[in-house]
């Protein structure tokens, strides 16, 4: 068994349990209260002993290394001083440290020679799978609190009692949407849609952008667009470039 197929489970895992079963409330509490951080922590590593069925005590190490990483890492996390997109930043790629030696020890420790929801779900579409949850809710967090000091900038000097201009919560629908469609066009090598589809955003916010006294608003909408394709195109390239090493395993 190749690392890349028990890597898939496990970030797999990762994504439901860390993102997807993850409710605001959860994610608010889970650094000050410990009742709500060993909730967490148990989903996730509960959501991976699930996808990486196996009773073998080398595979509940690579669990427990799960649960132990999570209390640890979302414990220490609000606790950080400094910017808190780095630390969102370094807490992701620890996780996913984690996650390559968890499938470099069942691979090589472990007793586990295959991963048996592989023979129900091909792993070159568990790999497409993951790609569009990562666009999906950790690149909103993470673009969120890259433009959240302009964000400040630009909104909290606004009079508070200033009619809402925009529907609630649309600009993260538009920008999950315009990242599944980033990723969509790259999967299917249609990189002159991903060209087309700025080129109508800007049409479309042509009236906002060019009035000289939405100057700070323009350069906050282009930030937001240029980092939002931006992430969605590195993701889906190395998507792209995973596939063709998952072929002789896969027949998606």
């Amino acid at each position: 068994m190749s690392l890349i197929e028990p890597f898939l489970w496990l970030f797999l895992a990762h994504l439901i349990g860390d993102f997807v079963l993850q409710t605001e409330q959860m994610a608010l509490k889970k650094g000050q209260i410990l009742f709500w951080l060993a909730l967490h922590a148990t989903i996730v590593a509960g959501i991976t002993w699930v996808l990486c069925w196996s009773w073998t005590r080398n595979t509940f190490v690579v669990i427990a290394a799960v649960f132990l990483s999570h209390l640890l890492f979302d414990w220490v996390k609000p606790r950080l001083p400094g910017n808190p997109l780095k630390w969102y930043i370094v807490d992701q790629a620890a996780h996913v440290v984690v996650l390559i030696f968890g499938a470099h020890w069942m691979v090589h420790y472990g007793d586990v020679t295959h991963m048996p929801l592989s023979d129900y779900f091909p792993l070159r579409l568990l790999a497409v799978l993951c790609g569009y949850l990562v666009v999906g809710r950790p690149l909103t967090i993470g673009i969120g609190l890259f433009l959240k000091p302009w964000k400040d900038e630009l909104f909290g000097q606004e009079n508070e009692d200033a009619p809402v201009t925009g529907l609630v919560r649309s600009s993260e629908w538009i920008g999950n949407l315009e990242r599944f469609f980033t990723m969509t066009c790259v999967l299917f090598d249609q990189y002159v849609l991903v060209a087309a589809l700025l080129i109508v955003k800007a049409a479309l916010r042509f009236g906002e952008t060019n009035a000289a006294e939405h100057r700070r608003r323009a350069d906050y909408i282009l930030l937001g667009t240029f980092a939002s394709v931006g992430a969605a195109l590195a993701v889906a390239i190395l998507v792209r470039l995973v596939l063709p090493e998952l072929a002789v395993t896969s027949s998606f």
